[in-house]
């Protein structure tokens, strides 16, 4: 089955998500806000709380391999959910040089955050901050950024 990639200059490569992926997505990020005990994630900013306080009980934690994935996968997929409600972005497949993954990508298609690696990223790297509530308010103000090219990866 053709995958309907479109390809773009510097080994670029965006496609929409399946079905069958986008449905995936939904349902971990309904089984992250379970989980967070979130009711309801149009309050982004007790959302967003609730995840980082997660993300940092999580990172104190010793977790195993697959347990670090999979929460990543749940709450990567409920903050791309998060920003989808909030700034109108979409989800895309992206390959650009080594990265690659499901991605949310602003309306102009000049940034994209690789929800999942980001989240992975938190949970793995101790130098890495977790700035998921700053991230998400830098959001709403990118788009005046001058800056050349598609698909920037942010995180």
């Amino acid at each position: 089955m053709q995958e309907n990639w479109l390809i773009h200059e510097d080994n670029l490569k965006v496609r929409k998500l399946k079905n069958e992926e986008m449905d995936e997505i939904r349902s971990l990020s309904v089984l992250s806000q379970e989980k967070l005990k979130i009711v309801d994630i149009d309050d982004y900013l007790m959302s967003l709380d609730n995840i980082k306080l997660a993300l940092s009980h999580y990172r104190d934690n010793k977790l195993i391999d697959e347990e670090v994935e999979e929460i990543a996968f749940e709450i990567g997929s409920l903050y791309g959910s998060i920003l989808e409600k909030k700034y109108g972005w979409k989800w895309r497949h992206i390959e650009k040089n080594d990265n690659r993954g499901y991605c949310v990508v602003s309306e102009d298609e000049k940034y994209c955050c690789p929800v999942h690696n980001y989240i992975y990223t938190i949970l793995t790297d101790t130098e890495k901050s977790n700035n998921v509530k700053l991230l998400f308010n830098m959001l709403e103000v990118i788009h005046k950024e001058k800056v050349s090219g598609l698909y920037n990866f942010i995180s």
